[in-house]
């Protein structure tokens, strides 16, 4: 038998596992920490035999009457939802599958820093979006959430929206009035899409925001293996609501889900539904207290500052999650980039992300204190160098984004003809594709917007300072795609 050929991702998942890292990213469940525990044991020591499809007794998610109905309504109960729709494809699909349902081909009220997946629901659904003015924190560059009078004023101006879209939390933990949003819209008889996915675990403790459904959601989509204990890709879709049909949800994540979907995938949903009725709420409780003992620690390290409380006042911004430690080092004269380099390679401690000025760290149920007793530690260390690494750069910022006219909606850019010119070339062009600085990931542009002067000097302002775009097909834009 001839030797297996090359494997290059699973040497690099091999190679990684080796690390023995600290995990302060997603999936919740950190290495399997926060999976129950008999699924756990199943996913040690048997996995293969539970890899299944369609088999009697199994159930269908797309048409369910047997045990996944069961575990989806055991998920509705336990999530306060009248209905609840299990995702084998990510929050994506529930995001594609919501504005689908409520706005095909209408016009729809969206926060500009939404995640990708909305653009490609707008595409999908041939909506315009009508985007609501975004505001940037000055010393973390992160958006604040839409203020509730803004959204009253551009409802106003906008009588065709047939559906608001909010993001709650943020990535990075804030949390806007989503019940005066709520409260807008259903006077207008307008349903509210939550794009929940960092807020699965709002449900287990009074310490974090209310839930987007307790906050007068129509339909909340929720990434559970983002903070909770499932698998990558696993989600689930909340309804509660008068203006929508769940049978026309079903209907669009019925073309839009695998035909193949993954007993694996599914059954790890079920396992953190089993989970957390049984010891949800002192799980979160405990990651929680976890969290605020190393933001307070962290806090009192010179140097280092945790986005929190502070930011009251700043913006429309009602609450927070602590368990998101969203910290700024530029008081070290480090870049996040050094920082994180230098948490994994001395100190094995993983990070969710590290951009220009910050670090942002994840606690979540598999997370334990001595995990975050080893975080603090390292940050002291590294903040009592108090050495400017070679190559920081940390000067820069944006005050505020150029919010751009659209030519197109997103359908039309997106399947036009399109072509590539020089950047410098391209005013008055319409853009065929999404331009993101990060930070702050909110867009300069988007498919269909028009080109101007004032965005191409943004541009080349924030690429002199090194700063990633997310989006272009030429990462160094130099070039850009048009529409022809």
């Amino acid at each position: 038998m001839k030797k297996a050929g090359k494997m290059p991702l699973l040497g690099a998942l091999i190679k990684h596992k080796r690390m023995k890292t600290v995990p302060f990213h997603m999936p919740g469940h950190k290495k399997g920490r926060g999976i129950q525990r008999e699924f756990a044991r199943l996913m040690k020591t048997d996995p293969f035999s539970l890899d299944l499809t369609e088999l009697p007794g199994l159930d269908d998610l797309h048409k369910p009457a047997g045990p996944i109905k069961e575990s989806q309504s055991a998920a509705a109960r336990l999530f306060g939802a009248d209905r609840t729709f299990y995702l084998i494809n990510g929050t994506t699909v529930g995001i594609h599958a919501a504005v689908l349902t409520v706005c095909k081909e209408g016009e729809i009220l969206l926060p500009r820093d939404v995640h990708l997946s909305v653009i490609g629901a707008c595409i999908l659904a041939g909506a315009r979006p009508r985007y609501l003015p975004v505001k940037l924190d000055q010393e973390f560059f992160v958006p604040y959430p839409a203020r509730a009078e803004d959204i009253a004023s551009v409802l106003q101006k906008n009588p065709g929206v047939k559906a608001v879209f909010q993001t709650y939390p943020s990535y990075y933990g804030l949390a806007g009035d989503l019940r005066e949003a709520a409260k807008t819209a259903h006077g207008l008889s307008i349903p509210l899409i939550a794009d929940e996915a960092h807020g699965a675990h709002f449900r287990f403790s009074q310490r974090l925001p209310a839930t987007a459904l307790e906050s007068g959601a129509d339909i909340s989509i929720q990434s559970t293996h983002k903070t909770l204990g499932a698998f990558t890709q696993t989600s689930m879709l909340h309804l509660k609501s008068n203006l929508v049909d769940y049978r026309e949800v079903a209907r669009q994540l019925g073309i839009l889900q695998s035909t193949s979907p993954s007993y694996l995938l599914m059954a790890s949903l079920d396992a953190a539904v089993g989970h957390l009725e049984s010891a949800g709420e002192p799980l979160v409780e405990e990651t929680v207290s976890t969290a605020l003992r190393a933001r307070e620690k962290i806090n009192n390290i010179p140097g280092l500052h945790c986005l929190g409380e502070d930011v009251f006042g700043r913006g429309e911004i009602v609450a927070f999650d602590p368990t998101k430690l969203y910290i700024s080092v530029k008081g070290l004269g480090l870049t996040g980039y050094q920082v994180a380099d230098k948490l994994l390679k001395k100190y094995r401690i993983s990070v969710e992300l590290s951009d220009r000025f910050n670090i942002l760290c994840m606690f979540s149920i598999g997370n334990t204190p001595q995990d975050a007793d080893r975080l603090v530690s390292a940050l002291n260390e590294i903040a009592g160098r108090r050495v400017r690494l070679k190559g920081a750069k940390i000067s820069g910022g944006l005050g505020t984004l150029p919010l751009p006219q659209a030519a197109l909606t997103p359908r039309e850019a997106w399947f036009a003809a399109r072509k590539t010119v020089l950047l410098k070339d391209a005013v008055g062009e319409v853009a065929a594709e999404i331009i993101a600085p990060y930070p702050p990931g909110v867009p300069l542009l988007c498919p269909g917007e028009i080109i101007t002067s004032e965005i191409i000097e943004t541009i080349h302002r924030l690429k002199a300072e090194s700063v990633p775009f997310h989006g272009p097909a030429d990462p160094a834009l130099n070039f850009i795609t048009i529409v022809v």
